[in-house]
Order: structure tokens, then C-alpha cells, then sequence
């Protein structure tokens, strides 16, 4: 599964930019180019990387609103929305589902650019990020279907120490640090819309996302609070997820001028 992912990957940024418009003939333009804000639109498929060693690819979809800086660097609003999956029969016999929404701040860097292609119709964009993961997750025998371990129930409370409850109880939703990094490769479709492909791993502040800790795979009691409450930051390995997709950018302005 984990070859597959990474081989459909590297098809979806190999098409994106096999043909970076090298048969566009260069035309020395009348006027700066401009570069406008945009907005974008995606759908792919995403892994969860953590303690159930199989990944399961399950479909996403996401959108980012994008503010240039300069004509180099730009500013993003990246938003995620989608399930989650990752299993494992030996020790866990587990079956892990996470429903999350990821909202985060990044910037981009158009490389073809940096090196001088200021006429190409074609972007590549390393981006990196900080963000917050907002998940319920929840564990279940891959036998008989039971809850073994959730992220969040009832009985939930907020923990800054992992051993003494917070606030008000039944928290529906945990939220952690995330940080995405990424690279997507464009090509025009037209003076206002692209087509791209983005790859990105997210880097999570918890070990919690597939609601299974380090090297334990014991189950929760009915009517206790959720397995996986409390702090783990300092003795717990951290939990990722990454994604492949493809979708299109819609810029509000005309990018290059006519000839291009």
C-alpha cells in the first residue's frame, strides 16, 4: 500500500510537470506580469502514519486561499478535511479511524522562478507550515468490530498535565500542533486556471491520532474516559499523515500577458 501511495504520487507531479511548457516560445513581455491572489481545490488520498503499522489510503479533499508576497514568495491558507485509517493484527489487532479537519499558515516559494523562469507557465512550489489538527479518533478490534481505545467521549476533559481534568468534560473534538510540508507542481490551463499536484506530510504534536499509544494495546473500560486522555508529549513517539493529490487553482486576475 505504502509503494503505491508513493508511486501515485510521483505519477501525479511527473504529469503535472512533464511538459513545463517548454514549446511555449518566450515573448518578452509589454508589461509586468502581474500576480494575483487564488484560490484552490483539491482531492486525493491520505495515509495515517503511526503506531498501526498499515496504512490505509482513504479520499480527502481541501482547499487553499493564497495571497502573494511577492512574485517569488507567497502566503497560504491551507484547510484539509476527511477520515483518517491505519490497522494492524500483530499485538493490536486494531482497526484506527480518525475524522479530522487540519487548518494551518503557510508559505510557498516558486522554485522556477527563484532560477530566472519568469516566463514559464509552469510552477513548482516547496511550502512548509505551522498549523492546528482538530481529530476524533477511535480504535476497534479488527475481529469482532468492539471499541477498544477513543480520543474523545463522555467522560473527556482537557489535561495540561495528563493526569489532572481541565475544564468542562465531553470534549468532541482533540486538537494538536500539526506541520505541513509539501511540494506542488503546476502547469496552465489558462491565464486564470491550473492544474496541479501536491504532495505533503504533516507532522503531528501527538501520538493520539490513530488512538493507540507506543507499545500499548490494552482496551478501555465502558463508561471511563477516553484511553488515550492526558499528556504524551515527552515519553510517546508522534503520529503523522501525509496525502497525494490533484486539483485546480482559480487566480483572481490574469497571471501573464497575451502571447505567453
Amino acid at each position: 500500500m505504502k509503494t503505491h501511495f508513493l508511486l501515485f504520487g510521483w505519477l501525479i507531479l511527473s504529469l503535472t510537470i512533464r511538459n513545463p511548457l517548454h514549446a511555449q516560445r518566450k515573448v518578452t513581455p509589454q508589461k509586468a506580469e502581474s500576480v494575483p491572489a487564488s484560490v484552490a481545490i483539491r482531492a486525493g488520498l491520505a495515509l495515517l502514519y503511526g503506531d498501526l503499522q498499515d496504512p490505509v489510503s482513504r479520499p480527502f479533499v481541501g482547499a487553499t486561499l493564497a495571497i502573494p508576497v511577492s512574485k517569488i514568495v507567497t502566503a497560504e491558507l491551507p484547510v484539509d478535511y476527511g477520515t483518517l485509517q491505519a490497522q494492524q493484527r500483530e499485538f493490536y489487532n486494531s482497526d484506527a479511524n480518525a475524522r479530522m479537519l487540519q487548518v494551518a499558515l503557510a508559505g510557498s516559494v516558486d522554485i522556477l522562478k527563484v532560477f530566472g523562469k519568469e516566463l514559464r507557465l509552469a510552477e513548482i512550489r516547496p511550502y512548509a507550515g505551522v498549523g492546528m489538527l482538530f481529530f476524533n479518533a477511535e480504535a476497534r478490534d479488527l475481529t469482532t468490530g468492539k471499541v477498544q481505545r477513543v480520543t474523545n467521549n463522555a467522560q473527556s476533559h482537557r489535561s495540561r498535565d495528563g493526569m489532572h481534568a481541565h475544564g468542562r468534560g465531553g470534549i468532541k473534538r482533540t486538537h494538536e500542533l500539526a506541520i505541513p510540508l509539501g511540494l506542488r507542481a503546476a502547469t496552465a490551463l489558462s491565464r486564470q486556471v491550473s492544474v496541479f499536484g501536491d504532495v505533503r506530510l504533516n507532522l503531528i504534536r501527538t501520538d493520539k491520532l490513530d488512538a493507540t499509544l507506543d507499545g500499548n494495546n490494552g482496551t478501555m473500560a465502558t463508561g471511563t474516559a477516553a484511553f488515550t486522555e492526558g499528556n504524551h508529549y515527552g515519553k510517546n513517539s508522534h503520529d503523522k499523515w501525509a496525502y497525494v493529490s490533484v486539483g485546480l487553482c482559480f487566480y483572481f486576475g490574469e497571471r501573464f500577458n497575451k502571447g505567453h
